[in-house]
């Protein structure tokens, strides 16, 4: 495709359609009915080459930026560390005074998925590297909504309403963090 080698992975499947798709690492996966010939199914992919080369750069490009993140060294990764513990300490208080215990760890890591988790039951908060690049003010939303977690597993009503009772604008800092902003 637009003088690339692209190897693409078919399978057969109970589908009414052949479909296709970039995944995250680069390769293209086929999927096609029974009754389809891997010919056919050559030559739609070949037809719609400019869409696959299209999306086939954007996956890079995006892997490219997303790697970049993976690469801290240690000093940035020491900031965000410090940076994430005094925030806890800052909002500890609060949630203290509801019986929350402070955290028995802090796991800083390469999260893809995920800004913040909470293993309440553990007593356990991860965070992604990726907040490294953030403000400070969307760093200290995530770990508002990460303590929230202590109190309330999901994101009920009341879940929001503890967030927003320390941080009024958080509507606003999750959209910027998000990119929807």
């Amino acid at each position: 495709m637009g003088g690339r080698a692209v190897i693409v992975e078919f399978e057969r499947k109970r589908v009414k359609n052949i479909n296709v798709r970039v995944r995250r690492d680069g390769s293209v996966y086929a999927s096609m009915p029974y009754w389809v010939s891997y010919a056919e199914a050559e030559r739609f992919i070949i037809s719609k080459s400019a869409f696959f080369i299209r999306a086939l750069d954007e996956t890079l490009a995006r892997n490219i930026a997303e790697d970049s993140w993976m690469n801290i060294d240690k000093e940035t990764e020491e900031r965000l560390r410090n940076l994430i513990v005094e925030l806890i300490t800052l909002h500890m208080p609060y949630f203290a005074a509801r019986g929350v215990k402070y955290p028995s760890k802090i796991v800083i890591g390469h999260f893809r998925s995920f800004w913040g988790e909470c293993l309440s039951k553990r007593g356990v908060l991860k965070f992604s590297t990726r907040l490294a690049e953030k403000d400070r003010e969307l760093v200290e939303y995530v770990v508002v909504h990460e303590l929230a977690h202590f109190l309330v597993q999901n994101h009920s009503a009341a879940f929001w309403n503890i967030v927003g009772s320390i941080i009024p604008d958080y509507k606003t800092r999750r959209k910027i963090l998000n990119g929807k902003q």
